[in-house]
């Protein structure tokens, strides 16, 4: 099946999951198409979970709990 078919084609989600329901539930979206970018401490995922296989997600590090890159997240998700 083609990507542009699928029904969630075009959305895009920010994943900030760190335990099983939220990167499951992203893993999901992006089976149906959605665009899933996953939010990462940087010392990695907090829980070794399946989902967090990321599988079609992209991942991203970043550091929230300097003030910096806590504007750029809202900015992300507005």
């Amino acid at each position: 099946m083609r990507r542009s078919t699928l029904p969630l084609f075009g959305v895009k989600v920010i994943d900030f999951g760190q335990y099983i329901a939220g990167p499951a539930l992203a893993m999901i979206l992006a089976d149906l198409g959605a665009t899933v970018v996953h939010i990462d401490p940087p010392s990695g995922p907090r829980w070794d979970s399946p989902a967090n296989a990321i599988l079609n997600k992209l991942i991203v590090q970043v550091d929230l709990k300097t003030g910096g890159r806590r504007r750029l997240s809202g900015k992300r998700t507005s």
